[in-house]
């Protein structure tokens, strides 16, 4: 990806844009996602509902979940 420089915000203007539902902005959208996905950690939780009686109880669980 090349660096380009602007001697005022007029000139960004266009550059930038790109038109819903051209493939240009397709890949623009897969991008962003895959950069997502690469950057955001997966933390893998039991699933399901949980109920404690106590604070405590729920703390401590979840401080088991973290390791």
């Amino acid at each position: 990806m090349s660096v380009r420089k602007y001697r005022s915000v007029e000139e960004m203007e266009d550059t930038f844009w790109i038109s819903p539902g051209t493939p240009a902005h397709r890949r623009a959208i897969r991008q962003v996602l895959e950069n997502m996905a690469f950057f955001t950690q997966r933390i893998e939780l039991p699933q399901g509902v949980y109920k404690f009686r106590t604070v405590e109880e729920a703390s401590r669980q979840r401080e088991e979940w973290e390791r």
